[in-house]
């Protein structure tokens, strides 16, 4: 059809072609099929056909009125009707086109298409429900396929969609990913041109709000808001717009943290279709206010098809009587059809926009056009009547395993985010020395390389090999890449003999830091000390005693002497004492008593010994590398062998006992469970060398804590959740999200797990089972085979849950302090006066003024008011939106007072 309209006559046109049959996929569900290699297709030829418009405009209608037969109530008067047309067209038409001559066939045709042109002229009542049409191409970034073939895709797909303009004047598309059109404006720069001439037109909307559609229950609070500060970035910068809908259909799982974050990038709208793929509830609503864990809304609209708009779908998803139908008809009769070819891209085909231009107005259908999602949404929401609120995450009943899955990656993004935050902070330190503005240019670049790798496949571990090893390979690198440049920027000293430490956090701490042996030599000062070696091998000097205040440094001097053998701790038998606790082992090293000396409480619950090793097979019903079914939980068995047990460091800083384990025939653990002489944690440093498919390993902490609900933390906050499972919704809730803590807690005694790169925990009534690895193998063959570390901590607590007892202390095990050789004292860059205020980010400012960004929530839950001590060389602060836009001027003062309602995050300004 483009050929005949765009040709001239005589002229000579080349068609150029492109297919993929190398790389081979394995599948995506358990024993799929067996790994082999890849090989090669030869393809032959290409047939090129002259559209007939008699038969084209016949074959669109007779598919029309047959779907639309199908589709209905067998009792409708209309669908009657249309199956008597469905007859007299049979009675007039040929199939054996061969047999036929042209002119005769041709002539049927004609006259059948008169009859099926006179059915679908019959008009809808003015009460007909409405379908928004969009086209659509999702898009995944890597997936079935690594980075280097997406660009491809997406320049096949966004090409199409130009052309299909050119064909379809009211025709619309939809892209969310504003990394993809970054890599058009990069490698096609006149595709990206001919974008941008229809987003002005109307017809191309870029309206996603992020970077790229990531992952929502993994990112931090903080990369979280760049996928937003940087969709929104890209789309104003290099198309005029705004985006006021956050897309994202295939996530598996949104934290209850994004309300707030959307409404600070000025995104109203949220569109999914990703909860009806629950396995044990239904859903209530599908379009509704989403209320966030701080009282933020947005409103909400699931788009459950990306099929196309056929009249059997539409009449489906719109007016049928099944659970993908619109729920509550009181609310709303009115949905979004997003429709083309996806995951892969390709998009809308001709065929479908023939369809939908046939559909506007026909009886028995929906009315329908073609939309943009802003345009959609906007009436949607004015339009609906008392929609209903839901407040808590968007938990999907699906895919659980995707918090544990691919540990390197996991860990890798924990550690990168980490590199980031310190190197952006380290950056604005430097450039307020310098008095100059901040220069973020590789930081930006590190950063939009983080986002991503947070893509909602990439991140959760669901890719093909190649995916997965690019991604742990540019992780690394951005972990390397901010340490080098903190390194250049601090210019660490020669002096081997003196130390700064430097606390990047907005409170103090007081935890032990470890120091590079230096053979010979103690820290000057009354410090406790220790040498020890760390279950990588390293020997370090563990200093207690030392306290950094909020964001500054202190440095320490080491001197010539010898540390004596006094120690806090008694091990006698099965029995260490500690300065905190009486704990008793078992047979396998398990903590089978931890008695808390400042309570006379005993911890250890009925169950397992705290610490168990816990695997069972994991072999899910669908969706390998994704899925965790609910009766995995009846296949965790104590299978575990202790091959060797030695106390490895005593002191009067820690006491250090090392335990080796066969968990399988072929997999080993060595772990150093450390205990402290200022602290009543326990923390276990993790080696697995895991040689297994197919398994799944958690470590039980059952505890003898009674606590109905217990603590997670998500972005900025912590969502609770019910420890018991009375109802349908509670048990299918057998595995959460967690970031850096786990908490459960009585009103004045609690304990917390944290961990430095687990996302996966499961609580049931005092029990508490971290995840830390799972085996799938589809479409990643390997299994998440190799060597992997982790660190995670039981932590005891006789304050109740306060940031001090459980925010703090998870901080500090996550976000270590920078040491570096020589001399770099710096005091402290802001103080803030409430413990559970914490400033998460100290970032430059995107506009290049000498000026940064603090990022500030309430971590506690509850309305509090703050002070912001200020140093004095800060000329001007300011209240700003997410995007940095200035909102509201405050007072400049040496003391700034801050109100915080529960979990708000609030953006300041503060110029030097």
């Amino acid at each position: 059809d483009m050929l005949v309209k765009k040709a001239s006559k005589n002229e000579r046109i080349e068609i150029a072609m492109e297919y993929y049959a190398h790389h081979y996929v394995i599948g995506t569900q358990p024993f799929q099929t067996d790994p082999r290699e890849d090989y090669r297709i030869t393809y032959h030829s290409v047939d090129i056909c002259v559209k007939n418009e008699a038969v084209w405009d016949a074959y669109f209608n007779l598919m029309i009125v047959n779907q639309m037969a199908e589709g209905m109530n067998q009792d409708s008067f209309r669908r009657a009707e249309l199956v008597n047309t469905l007859s007299q067209v049979h009675e007039i038409v040929y199939y054996d086109y061969d047999n036929v001559d042209r002119d005769t066939f041709i002539c049927a045709l004609h006259e059948a298409n008169e009859l099926l042109k006179k059915s679908l002229a019959s008009k809808n009542s003015d009460s007909a429900p409405y379908a928004g049409l969009i086209g659509h191409s999702h898009m995944d970034t890597a997936w079935l396929w690594d980075r280097k073939e997406t660009i491809k895709k997406c320049a096949r797909t966004y090409s199409n969609q130009m052309n299909l303009m050119d064909q379809y004047p009211d025709y619309r598309f939809v892209q969310s990913s504003a990394f993809h059109s970054a890599l058009m404006k990069d490698d096609y720069p006149e595709l990206f041109e001919a974008m941008k001439e229809q987003v002005a037109a109307g017809r191309y909307e870029p309206n996603g709000a992020v970077y790229i559609e990531c992952d929502c229950n993994i990112p931090s609070g903080e990369t979280m808001i760049r996928q937003f500060l940087w969709g929104q970035r890209f789309t104003r910068e290099n198309f005029g717009y705004t985006s006021d809908t956050f897309w994202l259909p295939d996530t598996f799982g949104y934290s209850a943290s994004l309300p707030q974050i959307m409404k600070g990038f000025g995104v109203r709208y949220f569109l999914t279709t990703k909860l009806n793929w629950g396995d044990t509830t239904e859903f209530p609503y599908d379009t509704f206010y989403w209320k966030g864990i701080d009282g933020s809304e947005v409103f909400v609209h699931f788009n459950k098809t990306h099929t196309g708009p056929e009249p059997k779908y539409m009449l489906k998803h719109v007016i049928g009587n099944s659970k993908d139908s619109i729920k509550e008809k009181r609310v709303t009769n009115m949905r979004l059809l997003s429709y083309g070819e996806g995951d892969g891209g390709g998009g809308p085909t001709f065929e479908m926009i023939e369809v939908a231009n046939r559909l506007a107005d026909v009886e028995g259908l929906p009315k329908s056009s073609h939309v943009t999602v802003s345009e959609f949404m906007k009436r949607l929401e004015h339009t609906s009547v008392e929609a209903s609120s839901y407040t808590g995450e968007l938990y999907l009943e699906l895919h659980r395993g995707t918090l544990t899955n691919q540990h390197t990656i996991k860990r890798n993004n924990r550690l990168a985010e980490i590199a980031l935050r310190n190197l952006e902070y380290i950056t604005v330190r430097d450039a307020i020395q310098r008095k100059l503005p901040a220069d973020n240019e590789n930081i930006n670049l590190l950063m939009k390389d983080l986002l991503v790798n947070q893509f909602h496949d990439i991140l959760p571990g669901t890719c093909v090999p190649a995916a997965h090893d690019q991604a742990i390979s540019e992780t690394e690198n951005i972990i390397n890449q901010a340490n080098r440049q903190i390194d250049t920027i601090l210019q660490p000293g020669s002096d081997k003999h003196k130390v700064s430490v430097i606390n990047t956090l907005s409170f103090a701490r007081q935890d032990v830091i470890y120091l590079d042996y230096l053979k010979g030599y103690i820290v000057k000062g009354n410090y406790k000390q220790q040498i020890i070696t760390d279950i990588h091998g390293e020997e370090k000097l563990a200093v207690s005693g030392l306290t950094i205040p909020a964001f500054a440094s202190v440095v320490l001097e080491l001197v010539p002497g010898e540390l004596d053998d006094k120690s806090v701790f008694c091990l006698e038998g099965n029995v260490l004492e500690t300065p905190f606790a009486r704990v008793s082992f078992d047979e396998k090293g398990y903590i089978s008593s931890f008695l808390d000396k400042r309570e006379r409480r005993e911890l250890r619950g009925e169950g397992y010994p705290l610490n168990a090793f816990l695997v069972a097979e994991d072999v899910p019903s669908d969706w390998d590398n994704w899925d965790l079914d609910a009766d995995i939980e009846s296949k965790f068995k104590d299978a575990a062998v202790l091959l060797s047990r030695n106390v490895v460091s005593v002191g009067e800083v820690e006491c250090r006992i090392r335990s080796e384990y066969r968990l399988t025939p072929n997999s080993l653990l060595q772990q150093d469970m450390i205990f402290y002489a200022d602290s009543a944690e326990v923390r276990f440093d993790t080696v697995m060398d895991w040689r297994d498919h197919h398994r799944f390993l958690k470590t039980a902490f059952d505890s003898s804590i009674h606590a109905d609900f217990a603590r997670h933390e998500i972005q900025f906050g912590y969502l609770m959740r019910p420890t018991n499972r009375n109802t349908a919704v509670e048990k299918a809730k057998f595995e959460v999200s967690n970031h850096k803590y786990t908490d459960l807690s009585e009103n004045r005694y609690g304990v917390a797990i944290f961990n430095d790169c687990k996302y996966g925990i499961s609580v049931q009534d005092s029990k508490l089972h971290l995840s830390l690895h799972k085996g799938g193998c589809r479409p990643d063959y390997r299994g998440d085979q190799g060597v992997h570390s982790c660190c995670y901590s039981f932590c005891p607590h006789n304050m109740g849950f306060q940031a001090e007892s459980v925010i703090q202390p998870a901080y500090r095990m996550n976000y270590k302090p920078i040491i570096i050789p020589g001399e770099y004292e710096e005091q402290s860059l802001i103080e803030v006066s409430a413990a559970n205020i914490m400033i998460e980010t100290v970032k430059p400012l995107e506009e290049k003024e000498k000026a940064f960004i603090l990022r500030i929530y309430e971590a506690e839950g509850t309305y509090t008011n703050a002070t912001l001590l200020l140093p004095d060389w800060v000329k001007g602060i300011a209240i700003t939106n997410m995007l940095e836009e200035q909102e509201e001027v405050l007072p400049l003062s040496r003391e700034v007072e801050l109100n915080f309602s529960a979990f708000e995050i609030k953006t300041i300004k503060v110029n030097y």
